[in-house]
């Protein structure tokens, strides 16, 4: 006879967590599988977790003590919205002698409490807010599962699911098959499992967010003292600026312990409608990232602070991903793979939704057991407990009108800098010598830990078709150097901005142009057709899995989990 479980959860995030502990603390045979070798090496946050949420459904209620038991870094007391023009040479002081590294730029600062609040915040807090570095949250998450007598099992990658007919009745690992009553999917925004049960195909680039972030050690007494903090209190700031070129999304800053953590979340489509009309200024995410780092109202926080890891991560747009039907026979979909992430004005939150949806996904196990059946039909009533989840998403689809629309992110805001916003003047210091894309991700991947898997790529690329695509816009949407193109007689890059620099170069040396245009015009024509001719390279060993590519790049790139727990292995993250 093969041995079976209760319930098999694949994914060891807030979501699977909380669904493994609920049903493991009421005596349910409960396996949570995780592909990283320690809980949290894998994830990537932001990140705000709100502790409380509808009633029954939040953290404090799964467990009431976790205030004083988990790995919090501050509590976050203050949220604030930024508005940022770029930083230009004060045109009041054109004829005057001031410093010529002497810039000045406009800001309003959106804070809780104040008139136009309602538009951004809408009383987010719920006083059991709290700044947490995933690599330290889930492995206390994932040892509470091990308390209550929860099975968890890591270095394992789910691969499959093991069907009956119509039904699921298990999933294959990269090592054996494992049986269940109720497989709960929690893998997060790369899943394949909700593909493999017909759920929805891959995902699509209007249907993503990508985030990029840098995570400064600076010290706790400093952090205070920079941001006006007591001991233990945080702020989260979202920021949203001429930074951006145009892609929809904001930046982020939140306060860690000793540790702050810096960057961009943007829509995946915009980002690379950004590189096709701005090639000369955005080749990488990391450029929208540096940009902002770089604007004095940011600097200023970061000054002094040291460097301490990179990393990326993809986001779902609740309003675009989440699943109408997210069950079958047999199986459930909860947090991130679901779709249920949300933006509240320009922050973003989806840790206590997976949270939620794990708990709702074991209440529906337990109904289920007690009818002795697993069938849709039966594990329908997932849909009934999550309503409020979805009144949330077509809250936030009807929010994201005006707060992702172009007029926004346009002529909006910079009508309303200058309407509201305040003038502030600085002296910048002199910037570095410029470094490509390629020497400036490789600085930032040698922070980070790798265990490198020599037998098996996670990431399949069919060369030939993608060797095809005229404009190959998941190479310089890679947040890493896992892609680069190869253009004859020009060299290898990982950012077109690189290459177009390169061409207006050579052009500005050959003066060869004829006729009209300007030099910088033609450069953009000559990059493009490089790009078009170009050959694709791939090294899967500083990959971050992201999964960026595969949503860029699908069919020509299929994204598969890592096995044997091999990968990146973030500390900050």
């Amino acid at each position: 006879m093969v041995d079976k479980h209760d319930v098999i959860v694949v994914g060891a995030g807030p979501g699977g967590c909380a669904a493994a502990y609920y049903l493991a603390k009421r005596g349910y045979d409960v396996v949570l599988l995780e592909k990283a070798k320690v809980p949290g090496q894998r994830n990537v946050t932001g990140g705000v977790l709100y502790g409380s949420y509808i009633p029954g459904y939040g953290l404090i209620d799964l467990i009431p003590e976790f205030e004083s038991e988990a790995p919090l870094e501050r509590r976050v007391v203050r949220y604030r919205l930024a508005m940022i023009s770029s930083p230009s040479y004060p045109g009041e002081y054109r004829y005057r002698s001031v410093s010529p590294d002497a810039r000045s730029y406009r800001v309003l600062e959106i804070t809780e409490g104040s008139l136009l609040d309602r538009f951004v915040h809408r009383g987010i807090s719920t006083g059991h807010d709290y700044t947490v570095i995933r690599a330290k949250f889930d492995r206390w998450f994932s040892r509470k599962v091990e308390e209550v007598g929860g099975i968890v099992v890591t270095a394992t990658a789910v691969e499959d699911l093991v069907f009956e007919g119509d039904r699921v009745i298990g999933v294959r690992t990269d090592r054996e098959e494992l049986y269940a009553d109720l497989v709960i999917d929690a893998s997060g925004v790369t899943s394949k499992l909700v593909i493999k049960a017909g759920l929805r195909g891959p995902l699509q680039p209007w249907q993503v967010y990508h985030g990029v972030k840098q995570v400064y050690q600076l010290g706790e007494e400093e952090i205070n003292r920079r941001f006006g903090l007591k001991s233990g209190e945080g702020v989260a700031i979202a920021v949203m600026g001429d930074f951006l070129h145009g892609a929809i999304g904001g930046g982020f800053i939140y306060t860690n312990r000793d540790t702050i953590s810096v960057g961009i979340v943007v829509s995946i489509d915009s980002m690379i409608d950004s590189v096709r009309k701005e090639v000369d200024k955005v080749g990488k995410p990391l450029d929208i990232l540096e940009e902002m780092v770089s604007h004095p109202y940011v600097s200023r926080y970061l000054e002094g602070a040291k460097l301490v890891e990179y990393s990326a991560h993809n986001i779902p747009k609740g309003h675009k991903t989440m699943l109408e039907k997210p069950l079958k026979s047999g199986f459930l979909v909860v947090g991130d793979a679901l779709g249920s992430f949300v933006k509240i004005g320009g922050l973003i939150d989806g840790m206590r939704r997976a949270i939620a949806t794990g708990i709702m996904a074991a209440q529906t196990y337990i109904y289920a057991r007690k009818h002795h059946d697993f069938s849709e039909k039966t594990l329908a009533v997932y849909l009934d407990l999550l309503e409020p989840i979805y009144r949330d998403i077509r809250r936030s689809a009807r929010n994201s009108l005006l707060s992702e629309s172009r007029l926004l992110y346009g002529p909006g805001y910079r009508l309303i800098l200058r309407l509201l916003g305040r003038s502030e003047t600085t002296v910048i210091n002199n910037q570095a010598v410029e470094r490509d894309a390629i020497q400036r991700i490789q600085e930032r991947t040698g922070l980070l830990v790798y265990e490198e898997d020599k037998i098996y790529s996670h990431i399949k690329v069919d060369y030939e078709r993608a060797n095809r695509d005229p404009y190959k816009l998941w190479v310089p949407a890679c947040p890493v150097n896992c892609y680069t193109i190869s253009v004859p007689g020009k060299g290898i890059f990982a950012s077109y901005r690189d290459l177009y620099r390169y061409n207006l170069e050579m052009l500005r040396r050959s003066k060869s142009l004829k006729g009209n245009g300007s030099l910088a015009s033609e450069a953009i024509r000559e990059t493009w057709r490089d790009v078009a001719r170009a050959e694709v390279r791939f090294d899967h060993v500083a990959c971050v899995s992201c999964g960026t590519c595969w949503v860029i790049g699908h069919p020509a790139i299929d994204f598969n989990p890592e096995r044997g727990g091999h990968g990146v292995k973030f500390r900050y993250s």
